[in-house]
């Protein structure tokens, strides 16, 4: 319990710019496929990082700050997605998640948009779907566009959470 008192000290204490790069890193990894399976879950890094520090800083720094590390998180495994053609073997990692990217690749064929902005709030949906529009090769603008606004929804949910406006019974 020191340990846990000790780290939401440590984050309520950052500096304004510290604190942004850190929470648009951490949201980025958690965004990017083959880094967001290192860090802990989004929901429970988010909540306790915006609980720890919201007292002391901006909910629109933290807002924005969380918006765009899921955008340049989408982006990467966007265009990853689309650069792995030129790495074949990089194409052979792909194998673990075939399945899950073929269901995928079906559902953005039928449903682009609804299909990429759900996906924000899905946790591995989060990355496989950004990558599996780059691997379908669909119009950058589109996705990224999709991507932003799912990005700002999102983290709004998380900061009206932590400041106790919204509720979620576990």
């Amino acid at each position: 319990m020191e340990t846990f008192h000790s780290i939401i000290n440590s984050l309520s204490n950052l500096s304004p710019a510290i604190l942004f790069i850190s929470v648009a890193l951490l949201t980025a990894g958690k965004s990017t496929i083959g880094i967001s399976s290192f860090l802990p879950p989004a929901s429970v890094m988010l909540i306790l990082i915006f609980s720890a520090c919201l007292p002391n800083h901006s909910a629109i720094l933290l807002w924005f700050a969380t918006s765009l590390g899921a955008l340049l998180g989408s982006v990467l495994s966007y265009e990853l997605g689309r650069s792995i053609y030129y790495f074949p073997k990089l194409k052979k990692w792909l194998t673990r998640y075939q399945e899950k990217i073929s269901h995928i690749q079906n559902l953005l064929k039928k449903k682009t948009v609804y299909i990429l902005f759900i996906s924000r709030f899905l946790a591995v949906f989060r990355y496989l779907t950004p990558f599996s529009a780059g691997l379908l090769k669909l119009p950058a603008y589109g996705v990224y566009l999709t991507s932003t606004f799912s990005a700002f929804v999102w983290s709004v949910i998380f900061i009206l959470i932590s400041t106790g406006i919204i509720s979620i019974s576990l």
